[in-house]
């Protein structure tokens, strides 16, 4: 037993001089280790200070001569140049090809404008020149109607005219057999005389109602040959009538509409400051519906309506100031015509409402 605890301390022994001895080692490392970094630190310190390239080249050995080396030590900055002198090359020729590439860009661009400014032009021009046409037409249309009234008022004249020659007639009719019956208690030699008188007195009527009659015919645009009869004249007279009576029967129905929505507009829809709205019935006259302001004249008109050409065959044409064009109906759309003009009146009096909001 006692050798066994012996043994023990022992061997306890042993193992504590072990680890001071392991604590000795590794504090003579870390002592060995501070040195060794500081001395690190000071090398730095002056590696930093000198130069190893330097320091290097001085502590190599000299290496042998040789002409190659040597020739390409001489001819380096030669090629440097030609190698820079490239490099300018090609970046003028890239500078080149971009300016090109640039005015290219620039010609195209400044044609297309031109281009762009020639259609803007064009089509300005083709603007004019459409209005330019229009009111060169309705310069010829509104000719062509003046020339029409005057020689319907030409026609009317010529008819009161020809009631009056009718009232001459019957006149002289009554004074003719007044003087038959005065002539029959003359002697016949006498009678003959006055006979002949009379028959002169007939002929020169006759002659002036044909006249009268011939040129009120051909003032409506008839063409009459000179051997025309008092017949034929007549009858082409007759025919102009019933072409106006056709005209009038036509323009009936849109005459009837346009009054009634007119009417219906003044009492229930104008305002109180607006003028009235005024439809003059000129067919008889001048074969036209005009619908004007009340203080304005028939010229100043806001809707007119007339048949194409004065042929009852034709459409009717309506000329529309509100919505500037012009419309043509069959005799058989007045709905589609009412249709129309009621948008039309519309928008007229919502132009008026407009002008005076700003007034007020």
């Amino acid at each position: 037993m006692k050798k066994k605890k012996k043994k023990r301390k022992i061997v306890k022994k042993t193992k504590l001089k072990k680890k001071k001895n392991s604590k000795l080692r590794k504090l003579k490392k870390a002592g060995k280790k501070g040195k060794k970094s500081k001395k690190k630190r000071k090398i730095k310190k002056i590696s930093k200070k000198i130069n190893f390239r330097f320091v290097k080249s001085a502590t190599t050995p000299i290496l042998k001569f040789s002409f190659k080396g040597l020739l390409e030590i001489i001819i380096a900055p030669v090629i440097k140049e030609i190698k820079k002198f490239k490099i300018k090359r090609e970046k003028l020729e890239l500078k080149k090809i971009k300016e090109s590439a640039r005015e290219l860009k620039l010609k195209t661009s400044l044609r297309k404008q031109l281009l762009q400014k020639e259609i803007k032009e064009e089509k300005a021009l083709a603007k004019i020149r459409a209005v330019e046409l229009k009111t060169l037409l309705k310069e010829e249309q509104k000719n062509i109607r003046e020339k029409e009234k005057e020689k319907q008022r030409k026609f009317l004249e010529e008819v009161k005219l020809e009631k009056t020659l009718e009232r001459f007639r019957a006149r002289e009719i009554e004074e003719i057999k007044v003087i038959e019956k005065y002539s029959l208690d003359i002697e016949k030699e006498d009678f003959k005389d006055l006979q002949r008188r009379i028959d002169e007195i007939r002929e020169k009527y006759k002659a002036l109602r044909n006249e009268r009659l011939r040129k009120r015919v051909e003032e409506l645009g008839v063409t009459l040959s000179d051997q025309a009869s008092v017949e034929e004249i007549r009858q082409k007279e007759r025919e102009y009538l019933e072409k106006r009576e056709l005209i009038e029967t036509s323009l009936d129905s849109f005459t009837r509409s346009a009054t009634s929505l007119v009417y219906q507009i003044n009492k229930r829809y104008l305002p109180k400051n607006a003028d009235l709205i005024r439809v003059i019935n000129l067919v008889y006259e001048q074969s036209e519906i005009i619908i004007r302001e009340d203080q304005e004249q028939n010229e100043n008109f806001l809707i007119l309506i007339y048949i194409k050409d004065q042929d009852a065959k034709q459409e009717i044409i309506v000329e529309d100031k509100i919505k500037q064009e012009t419309r043509e109906y069959n005799r058989n759309a007045i709905f589609k015509f009412g249709d129309d003009l009621t948008d039309s009146l519309i928008l007229y009096l919502e132009r008026i409402r407009e002008k005076m909001k700003k007034a007020s």
